[in-house]
């Protein structure tokens, strides 16, 4: 028969305290991964949101072509009236996952038959402040960096 080994000094394995370090790196490891993973989703509905306002924009234009064509007027352009008018399916809102409120807050400024500005509510945030004052931005100015949270 074979005698059992008793555990001695030459037993291999981890400590208690090399494991708990390793723990400790992989919580560190982790926790930066989240942090850079939550930064991402931020900045992909950021540019979502500044996305849906491009998408009024065509809806707009498309709208625009047709009135030029049976010789109406152009006014501003509410997401309201393009959603009414089929011009446009409903916009789903990035940060919330609901839909983009039905109101005439939000629409596509016409100067000189053309569009040049957009006032973009959505349900927590809006593209509709420049420079800290509330009216419709610039379509070559629009950017993520001009999304506002709602008051």
């Amino acid at each position: 028969m074979k005698k059992i080994q008793s555990m001695g000094k030459n037993q291999k394995g981890y400590s208690l305290v090399e494991l708990m370090a390793v723990i400790v790196i992989l919580g560190i490891i982790s926790s930066v991964g989240i942090v850079s993973m939550t930064k991402v989703i931020v900045i992909a509905k950021d540019q979502a949101f500044v996305g849906n306002t491009m998408t009024l924009k065509d809806a707009a234009h498309l709208y625009l072509k047709d009135e030029e064509i049976q010789g109406n007027p152009h006014t501003d352009i509410s997401y309201k009236k393009l959603l009414k008018l089929n011009y446009l399916d409903e916009i789903k809102d990035p940060y919330t996952g609901g839909f983009i409120p039905e109101t005439d807050d939000t629409y596509i400024r016409i100067t000189d038959k053309k569009i040049s500005d957009v006032c973009f509510y959505g349900n927590t945030r809006n593209l509709c402040t420049n420079d800290g004052v509330k009216g419709p931005i610039p379509i070559d100015q629009l950017s993520v960096d001009l999304i506002k949270p709602n008051n």
